[in-house]
């Protein structure tokens, strides 16, 4: 196998698992038509992300193709009738998950495209197999730390991410002190 196909072969279930998350963070703000829709579509990715990463290929490439083709549809619709501001789905994040769609859509077009020009599975030598295997943490490494640059700030402008307690603060009840010298005993805990 060749080194980058090892290193790159994770991404597409990353990225599922990536729009799988923003989808369902925005499902879970969304209104109207559009909540529904969003929480199925991340159902779906996080389950196809799973299995596929589980068995190591893109599972089921022309469904996927097919499904992920028509979210995208949906999606640019959705922003150009003015639909995703009227159920209060944010662009950024929904943009941010069709990247993600799109990387499995293209990873799922290059598997067809590959069946279609009948390519085998290539034998690997024991010293091949040792390669894949750095390639392949390297692969997932990488795409995880890719995956997470996106999602991160996707997923903090949703409105679970918008509702969420900012990291590093506690809240604290309003008749507490504010400082931690004011708290009785005089230190932090």
């Amino acid at each position: 196998m060749h080194a980058l196909t090892a290193t790159v072969r994770t991404w597409p279930m990353l990225a599922a698992l990536g729009a799988a998350l923003v989808l369902i963070a925005l499902a879970a703000g969304a209104g109207g038509v559009m909540q529904p829709a969003l929480l199925v579509l991340g159902v779906a990715a996080l389950g196809w992300g799973g299995l596929a990463l589980h068995t190591g290929r893109v599972l089921a490439p022309a469904t996927v193709l097919v499904v992920a083709a028509a979210s995208l549809v949906g999606t640019a619709t959705a922003v150009a009738t003015g639909s995703a501001a009227t159920a209060d789905v944010a662009p950024g994040p929904l943009a941010a998950a069709s990247v993600f769609i799109v990387v499995v859509a293209f990873s799922a077009g290059l598997v067809l495209r590959g069946r279609d020009r009948g390519r085998g599975a290539a034998t690997e030598t024991r010293g091949d197999r040792a390669t894949s295997d750095t390639a392949r943490l390297i692969g997932l490494v990488a795409g995880a730390a890719l995956v997470a640059a996106l999602a991160t700030p996707a997923l903090a402008a949703t409105e679970a991410g918008e509702s969420a307690v900012p990291h590093g603060t506690h809240q604290q009840a309003p008749d507490s002190p504010s400082r931690e010298s004011d708290r009785p005993g005089g230190h932090a805990h």
